[in-house]
């Protein structure tokens, strides 16, 4: 008897888990200063998301923090995968089929499918930073002008003042995966918000490089700091606006696929 009653506990179990691997990834936000850190030979790593979403089969957040003259392997990651690259503090080294490229502060990579990229840490402090990783499900007809990497640096964006603060855009264009993939970086003054709540189809993240936030998802405030990551699916109400001392700046993130 016992043996049956742990054979159904283990059929109700898969059932659950089946059930469960099909519900998308629910709005939810990262405070960084929160966030569970594993120790390992290179310094630390936290895993946030890996998890399908309403656009995405899969869905792929890790953080990684790399020590002085440590680096990470190319096998580490998976080459299928496309790859956004964001660096939150210090100087990264990515190298990419025998070439390199450092990304200084806020600055970020896209990386294609079947790319193998490894990272660097060339400098005398560490150097944290974000690898975002996703698989659509599709491919656009035409994938050889995505190939390879794409690299915006933060010191050559250019910033376009207005009443709330301003904005660096960064990249509005298809990807290998995706039908567009829209960044840019919204610096706002002490007290602005950057629109009162509002929905859109596209699912989005939002990475907060300074100072303090509060996002407000589907009616419930959080407060994030420097580092923080929000992950906002299709259709949730949310806005923005800086509640810390100073301006704030962060990158919007957002994406649509062929299958919408």
């Amino acid at each position: 008897m016992k043996e049956l009653n742990f054979a159904i506990i283990l059929i109700l179990l898969s059932s659950i888990n089946t059930f469960a691997q099909k519900l998308p990834l629910p709005s939810s936000v990262y405070e960084y200063s929160m966030l569970p850190l594993l120790k390992s030979d290179f310094g630390t790593e936290s895993r946030l998301v890996h998890w399908p979403t309403k656009t995405l089969n899969n869905f792929k957040v890790e953080t990684f923090t790399l020590d002085a003259g440590k680096a990470l392997a190319e096998d580490h990651f998976l080459s299928e995968n496309e790859k956004l690259v964001l660096v939150i503090r210090g100087s990264l080294a990515i190298g990419l089929q025998e070439k390199s490229k450092v990304l200084v502060e806020r600055s970020v990579a896209l990386v294609g499918q079947k790319e193998q990229v490894s990272f660097q840490n060339n400098g005398t402090s560490e150097v944290s930073f974000y690898v975002v990783q996703w698989v659509s499900g599709k491919e656009n007809g035409s994938t050889e002008s995505y190939k390879g990497m794409r690299a915006f640096d933060y010191p050559a964006l250019a910033f376009t003042e207005n009443s709330k603060g301003g904005r660096r855009d960064v990249m509005e264009a298809p990807t290998q995966t995706l039908n567009e993939l829209e960044m840019h970086i919204t610096t706002l003054l002490e007290g602005k918000k950057s629109h009162d709540p509002h929905v859109h189809p596209d699912e989005e993240i939002i990475l907060v490089l300074q100072g303090e936030v509060e996002e407000m998802v589907n009616g419930t405030p959080y407060r994030l700091g420097p580092g923080s990551l929000i992950f906002l699916s299709s259709m949730d109400p949310h806005g923005i606006r800086n509640i810390g001392k100073g301006t704030c700046e962060y990158y919007a993130i957002r994406w649509t696929t062929m299958k919408e």
